[in-house]
């Protein structure tokens, strides 16, 4: 396979697909804002330690170059969109927020990398290119935050001259077996055109499967109804969990028990579902409902599920305070920094279950530290002999521990 791939974004998601890119033999140029990341990507580095970068760098790596230039972009056949959209907000913020019922989609989300990266794309875009969006959105986002920002700085109309379609990104952190070459990917379009231009991209150039929807709204909410459907199910285990220890009743034991059903029993474990996704994917579908059907009952579920998220935290943060009062322990280590268990991920501050722990622990007086051999840039020691001597209490997040924070 031959031909030029543009990438907008060099984080986790756009540097996957530029290496899946490479491998399958494309010219890829990867575009972003931050010159710490092409600078990485050009000097020979990957911008990220995904398990499926990592391994296929040495054999993609000199087919991928980066550049904070769209002008570069204008010689691509394929654009992929890549870009990250951040919450604005979370914790009791967010929950007073949707309690009052009050804010846009825009007050709680920041959609302006997306925005700006259509205006730039326009700039440069030649006819008959194929943009796919793999940025997570509402329905009918792609074409009001991408589409219209594209067309406003371009000659040219998505979904005729210029083909436009959505096709949600589906990567599993750390995962060896299914990754981005073969985790199947929904993809609708804007018009026939466009979607028969995506699947021969991501089927036949890409070699990826593509389970093909009518529209660009319906790849759109497929992906809000994934997240949302895993968010509102781990809420609803940690919601029991909180009255079966306020009850004494070993809830651990139980969901092992009920796992035992062969059929019509998914296991979802309790715990604050943070990550990049969950939360926000979850939001974006709330907001949508909530405008879209203001009255509809059904939006306070999605509402509900959201706001006992965020307070789990806080009960996880209050069973580490009663270990830790039970052990007269001061000093609170934290062995494992990833947003999941045992990941060597951290992401963000504001989605990072041990960071948000970290600080609610330190409002009710305790002296707490974190150590992770992954995330050394995090880390407060240098290795864990020196942390095990400075702890009165080590917390195990996907490592060794006095008591393992997933169980709690």
């Amino acid at each position: 396979m031959s031909g030029r791939l543009a990438v907008i974004g060099g984080g986790f998601v756009g540097l996957n697909v530029a290496v899946h890119g490479a491998l399958r033999g494309l010219d890829v140029i990867v575009v972003d804002i931050s010159r710490r990341v092409v600078d990485l990507i050009n000097s020979g580095v990957p911008s990220v330690r995904d398990v499926y970068v990592v391994e296929n760098w040495p054999q993609s790596r000199y087919r991928i170059r980066a550049s904070t230039e769209y002008s570069e972009v204008s010689n691509a056949q394929w654009v992929v969109v890549a870009v990250n959209t951040p919450m604005k907000v979370y914790g009791r913020s967010l929950v007073k927020m949707l309690e009052s019922d009050k804010g846009s989609t825009d007050d709680y989300i920041d959609f302006k990398p997306v925005e700006v990266a259509g205006r730039r794309l326009g700039e440069v875009l030649e006819s008959n290119t194929l943009v796919s969006s793999e940025v997570t959105i509402y329905p009918g986002g792609t074409v009001e935050r991408l589409g219209f920002n594209i067309e406003s700085s371009s000659k040219y109309k998505v979904g005729e001259t210029l083909r436009l379609v959505h096709s949600p990104e589906r990567i599993n952190p750390g995962d060896r077996v299914w990754n981005i070459s073969n985790i199947p990917r929904v993809l609708g379009g804007l018009g026939k055109a466009s979607v028969e231009a995506g699947i021969n991209f991501y089927k036949e150039v890409l070699g990826i499967p593509v389970a093909r929807v009518t529209g660009l709204m319906e790849a759109e909410l497929s992906k809000l109804v994934e997240n949302a459907q895993r968010l509102a199910n781990i809420t609803l285990v940690s919601s029991i969990k909180v009255v079966s220890d306020t009850a004494k009743v070993d809830f651990n034991e139980a969901l092992e028990g009920a796992s035992t059903k062969p059929f019509g029993f998914q296991r979802y474990r309790p715990g604050y579902a943070g990550g990049p996704c969950l939360v926000k994917d979850t939001l974006m579908l709330y907001l949508w409902v909530r405008d879209k059907a203001p009255r509809s009952p059904f939006k306070e579920l999605l509402k509900q599920a959201i706001v006992l998220n965020e307070l789990y935290l806080e009960h996880l943060a209050s069973r580490v305070e009663e270990v830790a009062r039970d052990r007269r322990a001061k000093k609170i280590l934290f062995h494992g920094l990833g947003y999941k268990p045992g990941s060597p991920f951290f992401v963000s501050e504001d989605i990072n279950t041990v960071w948000r722990l970290m600080r609610e622990l330190e409002t009710r007086g305790f002296h707490v530290k974190a150590y992770d051999p992954e995330i050394p840039e995090r880390s407060n020691f240098q290795n864990f002999n020196e942390a095990r001597e400075w702890a009165d209490l080590i917390i195990g997040w996907g490592r060794e521990g006095d008591i393992s924070l997933e169980h709690l």
